[in-house]
């Protein structure tokens, strides 16, 4: 078993708050990624912006109009009026679009000048078409003479307008670009301050977490190795820790469970000295009387046969000795109940037991009409026990079952397989009937001396049954089968595997 470092979990912790502050970093990393590829998009945009002010529909639209006037005066056909009309709402969108979007005094300025120069440019287009439809062509050729000086007044405001657009996006994008850097530099900042404060917090955390953790890793390590506790090899740390106190639990409970088992067995004990001693008592003060009647009834059904009318004494003689020979046997196996038991343990198979049972018990189940269906599973180990005690046991049980039967008699299912109860690898050796059942009142006295729901039962065979099997380390347990397992009831002797 490895030891367990006092700081491993330091290191697993500080390993996680590195790993926090890696991750921070790759969020940063990520923003400022972001931030940049953000930059390089109002650049393109502001670039794209930069284009059109160098080829402005405005101009177009103003050098249209302009040819169409000319045109139509040399012409003198009125669809290019129409199409002067259709060109001015383009000049005039742009305007509008340019006042709303003026970044500054001196482009409001500047568009300002360029409506009233285009206002009074317009105006004399329309004084010329005006003379031109009547007929005065000098006055037309004077108008539009005019309009060449607004003309380049308005092609130097547009190219003004033009300079003063493009300084206004260059301001703008350098703005943004300061904008965009600040702010990754907080970005940056934020996040790496949270880092170390991560890592310091998870450090400090660790330290604190580890003192009590350490003290109950010595503890519980300690108690492993004095309960000698197993663990998987290769276990460490925190998982080496969870897999011990679980085993501790397990064998925490497996321990309660043998202390109530071994406090049961001390007040069957401290019942059956009792009984002992009652037993005694009773050996001396009854029995030798007994002994006594019994020898002057013999006596006397001896005299009865050369008498004459000795008949019915001979009957009487004979009821007498009877009873007197019941009491002597229940006294008799009340002293063998309350005598304490020494069995000869050795390793012994199940199947022998089994067999050793059958054999006792075939002129019982044979008078009784019952059948046993054994079932036993081969690859059950030996168990430490007496067998002479244990085939006792199941030949009681076996009686039993014939008999809750009778007399109609039918099949006995005998069945051997292991088990585990409270963590403990165990032998269960089930004797199960398709008799009435246990009576559920009498349940809790089953195993109690001298109670029997049989007419001449004398109520001690259950309960030396539970006798021998305690000593053995087990138990007995009488249960009812369910209807559709077709009822009886379930005797289940549980005895513990070898080791």
């Amino acid at each position: 078993m490895r030891a367990w470092h006092p700081d491993e979990l330091s290191v697993r912790l500080a390993l996680a708050s590195v790993g926090t502050a890696v991750a921070v970093g790759i969020v940063c990393a990520v923003g400022l990624y972001s931030l940049e590829h953000a930059a390089a998009d109002g650049n393109a945009a502001v670039t794209q912006q930069l284009a059109l002010i160098d080829d402005t529909a405005a101009m177009s639209a103003f050098q249209y109009q302009k040819g169409l006037v000319a045109e139509y005066l040399l012409t003198g056909d009125p669809t290019r009026l129409a199409e002067l009309d259709a060109s001015r709402p383009a000049f005039e969108g742009w305007l509008a679009r340019s006042q709303q979007g003026a970044g500054g005094a001196a482009s409001t300025e500047l568009l300002g000048q360029i409506q009233r120069v285009y206002r009074e440019y317009d105006d004399a287009r329309r004084r010329a078409v005006a003379f031109y439809k009547e007929g005065q062509l000098e006055g037309a050729k004077a108008e539009l003479a005019s309009n060449d000086t607004r003309t380049r007044t308005l092609w130097a405001l547009f190219r003004d307008f033009g300079r003063l657009a493009r300084a206004d996006a260059e301001a703008s994008l350098a703005e943004q670009k300061q904008k965009l850097a600040r702010l990754g530099r907080i970005l940056v900042g934020t996040s790496l301050a949270g880092a170390i404060a991560s890592l310091l917090v998870g450090f400090l955390w660790a330290r604190k977490v580890t003192k009590p953790i350490y003290e109950l890793g010595v503890r519980v390590e300690s108690a492993a190795e004095r309960t000698r506790i197993k663990v998987t090899p290769g276990r460490a740390g925190l998982d080496l820790i969870g897999e011990q106190v679980t085993a501790l639990v397990s064998k925490l409970e497996e321990t309660d469970a043998a202390l109530a088992e071994h406090r049961r067995r001390l007040v069957q004990s401290e019942k059956l000295s009792a009984i002992g001693e009652l037993a005694a008592k009773l050996a001396h003060e009854v029995l030798n009387p007994l002994a006594g009647m019994k020898a002057a009834v013999q006596l006397l059904a001896r005299q009865a046969v050369q008498s004459p009318t000795g008949a019915a004494t001979m009957e009487t003689c004979e009821a007498l000795n009877r009873e007197i020979s019941r009491v002597e046997g229940l006294l008799r196996r009340l002293m063998t109940f309350a005598r304490p038991l020494s069995p000869r343990v050795e390793l012994v198979s199940v199947d022998t037991i089994i067999d050793s049972a059958l054999d006792a018990t075939r002129p019982i189940l044979r008078d009784l009409k019952a059948a046993v269906d054994r079932r036993s599973d081969p690859s059950l180990p030996p168990i430490e026990a007496d067998p002479a005690l244990l085939t006792q046991v199941l030949v009681n049980l076996l009686t039993n079952a014939a008999q809750a039967m009778a007399p109609a008699g039918g099949s006995i299912e005998l069945d051997a397989r292991r088990t585990v109860v409270l963590g403990r690898d165990e032998v269960a050796i089930q004797v199960s009937d398709r008799g009435p059942g246990i009576p559920a009142d009498a349940v809790p006295d089953l195993f109690k001396p001298f109670f029997t729901t049989k007419r001449d039962g004398h109520g001690l065979g259950l309960a030396v049954s539970q006798n021998i099997v305690l000593e053995h380390g087990g138990k007995i347990v009488g249960t009812n089968r369910r209807r559709e397992e077709g009822g009886g009831a379930t005797f289940e002797v549980q005895l513990p595997l070898v080791r």
